[in-house]
């Protein structure tokens, strides 16, 4: 089951989203048992990191894996804020960026990390390929 959540007055577009989660999932091999995205504004999002990850400040997005298997549990958080501020920074659309940092996510749920150079460029790499699929499912 997938639930996506809004919190902010912004619209979604909950479809797509939902389409870039599934994607993610099928070519990763894996099925949603509960995943939760939570799409808010800069000041829920501050609030989680703080008293998660002991940071001060916003963030694209926070991934809470709580499985590691086939079936993947957890809960992912996107700031609508820091997304829209990244799209202007990176000259991409607002959507393009949202479907990234949701792709992102949720490659962190699967069990993907982006600690390390290599494993940065691995990720990116993943987002890109699977933006490029959700591109030419659009068409």
């Amino acid at each position: 089951m997938i639930l996506i959540f809004n919190t902010t007055k912004r619209k979604l577009p909950a479809k797509k989203l939902r389409q870039a989660i599934e994607l993610v999932l099928k070519g990763e091999k894996r099925r949603a048992e509960m995943i939760s995205a939570v799409y808010c504004g800069d000041k829920f999002i501050k609030k989680i990191n703080r008293a998660f990850l002991r940071h001060d400040y916003a963030t694209d997005t926070i991934s809470f894996p709580l499985s590691d298997g086939k079936r993947i549990e957890g809960e992912f958080y996107v700031s609508l804020d820091t997304v829209a501020r990244n799209a202007r920074r990176y000259e991409a659309s607002q959507t393009e960026e949202l479907l990234r940092v949701t792709i992102h996510s949720v490659l962190h749920l699967v069990g993907y990390d982006d600690q390390t150079p290599a494993q940065k460029k691995r990720m990116t790499a993943k987002e890109n390929a699977y933006l490029k699929k959700i591109s030419r499912r659009r068409r």
